[in-house]
């Protein structure tokens, strides 16, 4: 099996299809030849041609074919692909989002630390796990966008090579790069046939001032004694021999030697950009063409540019072929003639017109005083024409002589003058022995004079503006990541556990349509219990079991078919069916309670002790009041002077003898809970748990 390797003139770049694994040396050399591996595709490519690299791939695989895939075919090979990068990166997000959720579900709030709380500790290493699992998230969610535009602009980047104007202008640049290359080999076999004439050392050091070659010439290989230079790093030709580094002799077969490789080089670059050149011209002429192929573009006609409609003052070509077009265009009058999208023919007055404005004054040659303008001032001065020979005009430079336009006055109409700059200053002149010729007489002011319309601007609507969707997941994301973590103070908070607080609410028998008060709601626990026991409720009735809907499939009100069911009807349906108040003293945990209960229930920022009485207020209480100093047995006291005749409280206190004495004869039902039973939220206290009824 052999190596393949192609050549595809649409994006200029060569490819080598390996057939086995390249040995080390010829890996290097591929390497080292500006060849990158693309481990999707499996070969080897170069970001574009050179004779170098073509030699490389010819030595490999003896020639370089067609490239079979065109450029629209390889970019959505390469949108498959990063649809595959971004479905990956939207996976990897998904799961990094999933892990957060999965931690933040086990900790109230999300991610709160409670300091001073037994929980603190464990609570800053998961948040510091949901920040990171965040970060991951977020930046997977981006990644994936990030590829998903990828695939579109390889798509829309390969179908912009393609279009027409943008052929011709690539086209132009061949068309530069080849004169270059002419250029570059002109000068070349000019300098070697001079070379060839060179026979004395003072030839060689006139040519080889002009001719700029450079070389390093080592002691070893060009031996010579002081006080020649010994200096071994890059020199001129010319300073070789005018140092007596090198004889002229030596100097001229450096240069014979160093001519041919140039004009060999030349030629390989002449010819690649003439088969790309017949390539892409093939290419354009069969897409239309620009708009020199499709009009018969005239001085005076009208071109569309860009959205506004110009007048043509100059048409402009290169090699017979019309190249560009000089308008009345604002800020930029020269356009490629590949941008013109519309082409209106000239009348005879806009011809006249065009003629007129582009047409100059008659250069004239007389001695005496001319009022020409000075640049500095803005104002015509009278100035002697210097009198010169036409030999000594010839000979100034081309920078230090010019035109400059006279005005027309009374006497004599407008016309141009020939200064030269001397003596400090730009001045007329008057050349001896050239024909005269004095001024125009007086133009006759014409009373209809042709005029070049400005430019008319085509209002065109512009495409509305598609912004990309927002994923709401990755917005609540970064938002949480910028909030960062909620930091709570609260000392004596020992949440009630799950279990516990499912079977104080079984205590309370909350029905609908009656009013719950928690004074001590913590991280919610209890009322997640309390509320909880009404998300069956599907919103037409407030009791499961009365639902005014029919229920024909036997189903418990929730999953029932004719139900409205969701988060938002259930938290309504709570809402609607007890009226909830609590109290938390810590202001952060109350303003989080309230965030999440919104519309269910109130929460109250106060300290629950210092509420005035309010007798017969509630028909049910459920409450976990803190223990340090006994302070459970006031909170359990003042709550149950709120309470209504024949209305149940149910809480939590230390199982000691000063809460027994206080309520074990009161209480409708005394238990202790088992030992260890609040050990999960810090605390081995024993724990009792107490009925009221009133």
């Amino acid at each position: 099996m052999t190596h393949t390797a192609t050549y595809s003139p649409e994006d200029n770049k060569l490819r080598l299809y390996p057939a086995h694994r390249l040995s080390a040396e010829e890996y290097a050399q591929m390497k080292a030849a500006g060849f990158s591996w693309a481990p999707r595709q499996e070969l080897f490519v170069a970001p574009m041609w050179t004779p170098n690299r073509e030699d490389l791939l010819i030595s490999f695989c003896g020639e370089i074919g067609d490239e079979d895939k065109s450029l629209v075919e390889r970019a959505e090979e390469r949108s498959e692909r990063f649809e595959e990068y971004s479905e990956k990166r939207a996976d990897d997000a998904k799961r990094a989002g999933n892990g957060v959720k999965a931690i933040a579900d086990n900790i109230p709030f999300g991610q709160p630390i409670l300091v001073g709380h037994h929980s603190e500790k464990r609570a800053r290493k998961d948040a510091e796990r949901i920040e990171n699992g965040m970060r991951r998230a977020v930046k997977m969610w981006e990644t994936s966008s990030y590829w998903s535009e990828r695939a579109a602009g390889a798509i829309a980047a390969a179908k912009y090579k393609e279009r027409p104007d943008v052929r011709a202008r690539r086209i132009k640049g061949l068309e530069s790069d080849k004169r270059k290359q002419e250029r570059t080999k002109a000068e070349a076999e000019k300098f070697l046939k001079a070379w060839e004439k060179t026979n004395s050392r003072e030839l060689a050091l006139q040519v080889a001032n002009y001719d700029h070659i450079s070389k390093c010439f080592t002691l070893e290989k060009y031996p010579r004694n002081p006080p020649a230079s010994q200096y071994e790093g890059s020199m001129g030709l010319w300073s070789a021999v005018d140092g007596g580094v090198i004889t002229w002799e030596q100097a001229r077969e450096i240069a014979m030697n160093s001519k041919p490789r140039v004009i060999a080089w030349c030629d390989r670059w002449i010819q690649h950009y003439d088969n790309r050149l017949i390539y892409e011209r093939a290419m354009l002429a069969e897409a239309g063409g620009t708009a020199a192929d499709k009009y018969d573009i005239q001085p005076g006609g009208r071109v569309l540019v860009q959205g506004e409609w110009c007048t043509v003052i100059r048409v402009n070509k290169v090699g017979g072929v019309v190249n560009s077009l000089t308008t009345n265009r604002r800020f930029v009058s020269k356009v490629g003639v590949e941008l013109v999208r519309g082409y209106e023919p000239p009348t005879d007055e806009q011809q006249a017109a065009v003629k007129k404005a582009v047409s100059k004054a008659p250069i004239c040659n007389y001695p005496g005083e001319i009022l020409v303008k000075n640049h500095y001032t803005g104002t015509a001065e009278p100035q002697t024409a210097r009198e010169i020979t036409q030999a000594e005009w010839t000979r100034c430079h081309t920078d230090y002589k010019t035109t400059r336009d006279v005005a027309a006055t009374d006497t004599a109409g407008a016309h141009r003058v020939r200064i030269m700059y001397g003596g400090g200053k730009y001045s007329p002149v008057f050349i001896t022995d050239a024909k005269r010729k004095d001024p125009p007489a007086p133009e006759v002011q014409q009373e209809t004079a042709p005029v070049i319309p400005p430019p008319e601007r085509v209002v065109t609507p512009r495409p509305v503006y598609q912004a990309a969707p927002v994923n709401p997941e990755l917005q609540e994301m970064k938002a949480a990541l910028k909030a960062g973590v909620t930091v709570v103070t609260a000392p004596q908070l020992f949440p009630t556990p799950p279990e516990i607080a499912a079977r104080m609410t079984e205590y309370l028998e909350v029905t609908p349509g009656c009013t719950v008060l928690e004074p001590s709601a913590g991280t919610g626990n209890l009322m997640e219990a309390v509320l909880g026991s009404f998300s069956d409720v599907c919103g037409y009735d407030v009791s499961p079991a009365g639902c005014s809907k029919p229920n024909t499939e036997g189903l418990s009100p929730k999953n029932c078919a004719s139900c409205l069911t969701g988060t938002a009807r259930a938290k309504k349906a709570r809402g609607e069916a007890v009226s909830f108040i609590a109290y938390e003293i810590n202001r952060t945990l109350a303003e989080q309670l309230q965030s999440k209960y919104q519309g269910v229930a109130t929460v109250i920022n106060e300290d629950f002790l210092t509420t005035g009485e309010n007798p017969d207020t509630f028909d049910h209480i459920i409450m976990n009041p803190p223990f340090e100093n006994g302070v459970d047995i006031k909170h359990i006291n003042h709550a149950y002077g709120m309470l209504r005749e024949g209305g149940r409280l149910v809480a939590l206190c230390a199982a000691g003898p000063r809460q027994e004495a206080a309520f074990r004869d009161r209480a409708d039902h005394w238990e202790v809970l088992p030992a260890g039973s609040f050990k999960n939220q810090g605390t081995g206290v024993n724990v009792a748990l107490l009925v009221f009824t009133k």
